[in-house]
């Protein structure tokens, strides 16, 4: 496994856990202003889109 493969590795476990972490907090919606929510929706909607990107630009497989 080369280094690139290495660092995009990393960079979708950490992107995996953030999302788990954001739709968390998101169900907690009591503990956050209306603000707060709108960033953390606008985060988490940021973050699952760059992560379907990588993951289809690192797919090798069929209908995938």
């Amino acid at each position: 496994m080369n280094f690139m493969m290495t660092t995009t590795v990393m960079q979708t476990s950490r992107a995996k856990r953030l999302i788990k972490m954001l739709e968390r907090l998101i169900k907690k919606d009591f503990l956050y202003t209306d603000t707060q929510l709108k960033e953390m929706k606008a985060q988490l909607r940021v973050v699952k889109q760059e992560l379907a990107e990588a993951e289809a630009k690192q797919s090798k497989g069929f209908g995938k």
